[in-house]
């Protein structure tokens, strides 16, 4: 991964660049993705604010908020980031993606414009996005692919599968793939096969041991993971902490 630091996940091309604030299984996850027009955030974890903050991003150069599905530890910092960017007096427009019937994301989005239904400055756009849809913001690109994920809940079954998308984001020649949460399944291929950079979850740290079942429907063990991976001209590792 181009200019790799031990403690920060980051990369830059010519065109884009990618940092990865926090990323942990069960806790949180948001990547920043940027060109010089400005920054689109995929997915909003708890801790978000400190994040950006910590990490010298300015939050008002945002240009658009995408979901790859609706867990708590994806969702949990939306209302947090509302408020800040209220707080400041953003006047741009945000656009607000997520997977089609994606309810967590839009509900919370509703409750916050029912909370202060007069004194938001900016006007919040929200899109619903299906497989194959391609969106622009920032000048970049976005491709959603939709990939199969399910919830698990400790001492339970695998839940039932939940809408789900992976995004390829393009700017000037140059690709970066975000797979979200996701098992092994075909249209991970083509997500991230040519890609400049593939930013794949790796919720478990080898397949052995772990049922066929949750790795096709839950998460990616390390050694699956990388087999995509490889499929990109660079790739990371991400949302580790299961079975580590």
């Amino acid at each position: 991964m181009k200019n790799r630091r031990a403690d920060v996940q980051s990369w830059e091309g010519k065109n884009l660049r990618a940092r990865v604030l926090y990323s942990r299984a069960g806790v949180a996850q948001h990547t920043w993705i940027e060109n010089e027009n400005g920054a689109v955030l995929i997915d909003t974890g708890d801790g978000l604010i400190r994040d950006l903050i910590s990490n010298d991003l300015d939050p008002g150069g945002i240009r658009g908020v995408i979901f790859t599905h609706g867990h708590f530890d994806h969702v949990g910092g939306l209302y947090s980031l509302l408020g800040f960017l209220r707080m400041i007096g953003r006047k741009e427009p945000l656009p607000i993606v997520a997977p089609d019937g994606c309810t967590e994301v839009f509900s919370l989005v509703k409750n916050f414009e029912r909370c202060y239904p007069d004194t938001i400055p900016f006007e919040i756009f929200r899109k619903e996005i299906r497989s194959q849809q391609v969106i622009r913001i920032a000048g970049m690109t976005i491709k959603a692919y939709a990939v199969v994920h399910c919830g698990s809940i400790e001492g339970s079954e695998i839940l039932d599968r939940i809408p789900a998308m992976g995004y390829r984001i393009s700017h000037k020649g140059e690709t970066i793939a975000v797979s979200g949460d996701t098992g092994f399944c075909p249209s991970l291929t083509k997500l991230a096969k040519g890609a400049d950079l593939a930013i794949i979850e790796a919720g478990y740290k080898k397949s052995t041991g772990v049922d066929r079942e949750v790795l096709e429907r839950v998460h990616l063990s390390e050694d699956l993971a990388k087999k995509i991976g490889r499929l990109a001209k660079d790739f990371v590792l991400v949302h580790r902490g299961e079975g580590q």
